[in-house]
């Protein structure tokens, strides 16, 4: 029997040595092998939480930016609420103003109707003073005086109740925003009493103390313009025909003299002055 064991001493083939690293090399194959998917793991693994990192950065900033948004919309709202305070504001400034001259030119009514009683019964007396004197002197008695003053006294209240009727319109309109109130009775919320509806120089009318008993035999005033746009101040929205005073759409009055009437230019009632001197043909 041969024995094919290397005796010590001996040397070993070229080949077995080969062999033998080989055998290393498999041996340790799967571990080379595993530690490489290993880190190819972590490799991903740490470019995914990189990348979350990132998204979770992005996600912030949005919620950032969002939030800005919304508290720009809400101060975007704020700035739209005070601006329309501010214009309500205004709004209640002017008609504030308009009410204490409208006061203002009560207390004068008030005034002269308190001097009136007084100037009534002068003027009676200066009548029959002059009257026995014509008679004396054989001519005509001159016009009572007192009728002037009486006539004044009658158109100032009158202008008094338009600007009244002014306010009130203006009010009524500037709750609903669809043009100036077509009727006394719509607004009669906005005016104080259905007796400013009637002109002291009207004579033919009788007052009605409330509007339970207002059915209009009691207006003396003319709405020229129901519906009218407010912001055109050319406009005539009420007319009394017998003082010949115009309220305008935007609240304001006035005493027509005897060079101004009131006409329908393109289809919207405004008041014409006739030149003093009118060429002659």
């Amino acid at each position: 029997m041969n024995d094919q064991a290397s005796k010590p001493g001996e040397y070993l083939p070229a080949n077995v040595g080969q062999t033998t690293g080989a055998s290393i090399w498999r041996r340790k194959a799967p571990v080379l092998s595993f530690c490489a998917v290993l880190l190819a793991g972590l490799i991903a693994l740490t470019m995914q939480t990189f990348r979350m990192l990132d998204l979770r950065r992005e996600n912030a900033a949005l919620r950032a930016a969002t939030a800005s948004l919304d508290q720009l919309r809400q101060d975007n709202a704020e700035l739209a609420r005070l601006r329309a305070a501010a214009q309500q504001a205004e709004g209640a400034q002017k008609e504030q103003e308009e009410l204490e001259k409208l006061r203002a030119e009560v207390g004068q009514l008030r005034t002269i109707a308190q001097e009136l009683p007084a100037l009534r019964a002068e003027s009676q007396r200066l009548a029959a003073e002059r009257a026995e004197a014509a008679a004396k002197a054989g001519v005509v008695a001159e016009v009572d005086p007192f009728a002037e003053a009486k006539g004044r006294a009658q158109r100032i209240h009158c202008i008094s109740n338009i600007k009244q009727i002014g306010l009130a319109a203006r009010m009524w309109e500037n709750d609903r925003k669809v043009g100036m109130p077509a009727d006394f009775l719509s607004m009669s919320n906005e005016l104080t009493s259905p007796k400013i509806l009637t002109c002291d120089a009207d004579t033919s009318r009788t007052k009605a103390n409330d509007w339970r008993e207002f059915d209009g035999s009691s207006v003396s005033y003319e709405l020229l313009s129901p519906g009218a746009d407010p912001r055109d101040p050319s406009i005539v929205y009420v007319r009394c025909p017998i003082c010949n005073n115009v309220g305008m759409v935007d609240g304001s009055a006035l005493q027509l003299g005897p060079d101004s009437r009131v006409e329908k230019v393109d289809g919207k009632f405004k008041i014409v002055r006739t030149p003093a001197n009118p060429a002659q043909p």
